[in-house]
């Protein structure tokens, strides 16, 4: 059996059209339940959480929650999965609801907005799930072994350092982990474990189901470290397999001894040096806050991005143009807004397939006819803004 603490939200998704109850612990309960592991869930929630929690007590009969009561059920708003969230209530104003004291031999924990907790466990897998002032292990419970899943960002706030030097030092000896587990996004992710440094692949998928690829990661690796015994490089490896088939189906599968995995990995490392064009209309405000939100997007990859609107800017139509070329031409890879048929977003696109340029399009709004030209180029289109950015990745 394996213990887990953490939140039950509800989460909508603009770009995915989709409302749904997860939250990273529910969703870790999901994996895990759907592996045949036997869960205790404590979480907080509203009534309506309680009585989705109950409901799944009637599918899963090795299933067991505490759900403390908690006036608001908390919302997370995204306009597309690498954009942050909107949270209702505003965190300024959620409130804390009890503590909650848990005492296992297995145990994942995830960070949480409403509830502060304290555990005790042989082994503890301890997923804090943000960068914005991270609660410490330390500071809330003791394991016989733990171990840290982070991201990049997490890891150096937690160390308050950015050197993976000193960050290390501090996981090792303020921590005391067994292992730590640090993800960079399209990168993968590296194990550190003793003496050893192991590089876990990513892979790429034809769809990206990005909210909650993390929680998978977590609640899967705790599953074959806890469950299965298996070594700390066999159940990174095998979590990040998992991921890769929840991020393309949203299926929550046991790598290990499951159906063929036919996934490529993905291999570049060396993103810093790639530029990507972004070929889209900024007049209107919507245009606007879309445009900057991809480049966002983008730049949290560490890669380059040429965008007219923030790299030319406003100005005479020849000059804008002329440099609008230039930057088509110094660019690896071309990413096309679609939406609304742009006239100079059309020449753009025009330009580039004359050029022999790879191009990742974008839509949600066009009707296939209005795209045939584009088929004499090298260009795949996406109806999910998420899928897009990571196929543009992928693809240079």
């Amino acid at each position: 059996m394996i213990s887990v603490v953490g939140g039950t939200y509800r989460e909508i998704d603009y770009d995915d059209v989709a409302m749904e109850i997860f939250g990273s612990g529910f969703r870790c309960v999901k994996f895990l339940l759907e592996n045949k592991c036997a869960v205790e869930f404590n979480t907080t929630g509203s009534s309506e959480v309680s009585k989705f929690l109950a409901e799944n007590k009637k599918v899963y009969e090795n299933f067991n929650f505490d759900c403390i009561e908690y006036d608001e059920f908390i919302t997370f708003k995204y306009s597309f999965a690498l954009d942050d969230p909107t949270i209702f209530p505003s965190i300024l104003n959620i409130k804390k609801s009890n503590k909650i004291y848990l005492t296992g031999t297995n145990i994942i924990c995830y960070g949480m907005l409403e509830t502060d907790f304290s555990v005790e466990g042989n082994k503890v897998v301890y997923d804090p799930q943000t960068s914005i002032k991270p609660i410490k292990f330390k500071d809330i419970g003791t394991a016989d072994e733990l171990i840290y899943i982070v991201n990049l960002n997490e890891a150096r706030s937690i160390a308050s350092s950015e050197d993976i030097n000193e960050i290390k030092w501090y996981f090792f000896n303020e921590e005391n982990v067994k292992a730590v587990i640090i993800k960079n996004g399209p990168y993968g992710a590296t194990l550190y474990h003793e003496n050893d440094e192991v590089q876990i692949p990513s892979f790429i998928t034809d769809n990206v189901n990005k909210i909650g690829s993390g929680d998978v990661f977590t609640s899967s690796f705790g599953y074959y470290w806890m469950e299965m015994g298996l070594k700390l490089e066999e159940c990174a490896l095998y979590a990040s397999m998992s991921t890769a088939l929840y991020c393309d189906k949203k299926i929550y599968i046991n790598t290990s001894s499951g159906p063929t995995f036919n996934y490529k990995r993905f291999a570049n490392n060396k993103l810093t040096d790639i530029c990507i064009y972004l070929a889209a209309p900024f007049f209107s405000i919507a245009e606007l806050i879309l445009i900057d939100k991809i480049r966002n997007a983008f730049l949290g990859f560490g890669v380059k991005v040429f965008s007219p609107f923030h790299d030319i800017g406003l100005g005479d139509d020849a000059t804008i143009a002329k440099k609008d070329i230039e930057g088509i031409n110094k660019s690896d890879i071309v990413f096309c807004v679609l939406d609304n048929l742009d006239p100079g977003t059309l020449v753009e696109i025009g330009y580039s397939m004359g050029n022999g340029k790879k191009m990742i399009g974008y839509h949600r709004t066009c009707y296939k006819p209005q795209l045939t030209m584009l088929n004499a180029g090298d260009v795949t289109i996406y109806n999910n803004l998420t899928t897009a950015i990571y196929h543009t990745i992928w693809n240079v």
